[in-house]
C-alpha cells in the first residue's frame, strides 16, 4: 500500500504541527515568508521554503512531488484546475470559519463583527474562494464573552480537530456548500476598524470585539483627534441606572484611570484600554458631536 504524500501552505503552524505529530509524510513546506509559520519552523529546525507571492507559490508547487496539498492560512488564490492538471493530486484547504458562512480573508473578526457562529472547515479546492466541497467542519457557537484573541484560539484549535476528522474520513467530501442568502463573505478594510457613535451599542461592542487585538483595535475621531479601543462592556449597576436620565446620548459620564464611561442606548458604555490623549475628553463631552 502506498503511503501518501502531502505537501503544506501557509502561515500558521497548528495543522501542520498535527501532520507531523501524526507522522504523515510531509515533503515540501511553503511559508508565508515573515509569518508565524516561518517562525516557528525556525525555531525547530524544520525545512521549508519561504514565499512572498502566489508566482513563487506556484511555482514551488509545480516541482513538488506530492498526492494531497493542505493549505491553512495561505493568502494567495491558486489556479487548482492548473495545478492539478487531469493528475489524481488532492487539494485541501483548512478555512476559520464554518463554510459557506464567511468565507474570504478575515471570517474570526467577521464573526464578532456581524454576530455569527464561527468555526473551521475542512474542504476541497477549486478555482473559486472557500468554495470547494465540504470535507468536515466544527462550530463554535458565539457568546458575548468572546474577544477576538480568544476567538482566534479557539479557532486554530478546531482547524486541528477538524483536520483530524477530514483525515479519518480519507479526505472525502459530504458534497457541496449549500450557501444562503444570510452568507456572509468578510475581508477586512481599514475602514471597518472605525465606528461612529450614530450606531447602537450592539454594533459598537460587536466592533471592538472584532478588533481587540493588540495590532489592530476599534476606533473613534473626536474633534479631529482619534481613539483607539480595544475592550468594552455594558454596564448597567442598579444605582448607575438610576442616574441614567441626567445624562445625554453619547455623553462622557466618567474619564478614569485610563477609561470612560458613555451614556449609550438605555444603559453606559464602559471603554477600555484606550489609546489616546483622553484629557481631550473631560466629563460632560458629548462624542461625535459636530
Amino acid at each position: 500500500m502506498s503511503v501518501t504524500r502531502y505537501s503544506f501552505a501557509g502561515n500558521r503552524f497548528f495543522v501542520l504541527e498535527r501532520m507531523l505529530e501524526q507522522g504523515l509524510q510531509v515533503g515540501a513546506i511553503f511559508a508565508v515568508a515573515g509569518s508565524y509559520l516561518e517562525r516557528a519552523l525556525a525555531e525547530r529546525g524544520i525545512a521549508y521554503e519561504a514565499v512572498g507571492c502566489k508566482k513563487e507559490l506556484i511555482a514551488g508547487l509545480e516541482a513538488a512531488e506530492f498526492d494531497t496539498f493542505v493549505s491553512n492560512g495561505c493568502p494567495f488564490i491558486l489556479p487548482i484546475s492548473r495545478l492539478q492538471g487531469g493528475s489524481e493530486k488532492r487539494f485541501i484547504n483548512i478555512h476559520p470559519s464554518y463554510l459557506p458562512d464567511l468565507r474570504g480573508a478575515d471570517p474570526v473578526p467577521g464573526a464578532l463583527l456581524y454576530g455569527r457562529d464561527s468555526g473551521a472547515t475542512c474542504h476541497l479546492m477549486n478555482d473559486d474562494i472557500d468554495a470547494g466541497d465540504i470535507i468536515a467542519r466544527i462550530r463554535i457557537p458565539n457568546t458575548p464573552d468572546l474577544d477576538c484573541g480568544l476567538l482566534y484560539q479557539l479557532t486554530f484549535k478546531a482547524e486541528r480537530e477538524v483536520f483530524d476528522l477530514a483525515l479519518e474520513r480519507d479526505f472525502e467530501p459530504d458534497g457541496p456548500q449549500q450557501g444562503g442568502k444570510e452568507d456572509i463573505y468578510y475581508t477586512l478594510k481599514p475602514e471597518h476598524l472605525v465606528f461612529s457613535w450614530q450606531q447602537d451599542s450592539q454594533s459598537i461592542m460587536n466592533r471592538i470585539r472584532a478588533y481587540g487585538t493588540r495590532g489592530q483595535g476599534a476606533r473613534f475621531v473626536h474633534a479631529g483627534v482619534t481613539f483607539i479601543v480595544r475592550d468594552a462592556e455594558m454596564v448597567d449597576n442598579p444605582f448607575l441606572m438610576g442616574y441614567l436620565d441626567q445624562y445625554q446620548q453619547n455623553e462622557v459620564v466618567y474619564n478614569y484611570e485610563g477609561m470612560l464611561l458613555v451614556r449609550k442606548d438605555r444603559a453606559f458604555l464602559k471603554l477600555k484600554r484606550i489609546d489616546g490623549e483622553l484629557d481631550r475628553l473631560p466629563v460632560g463631552t458629548l462624542l461625535g458631536a459636530v
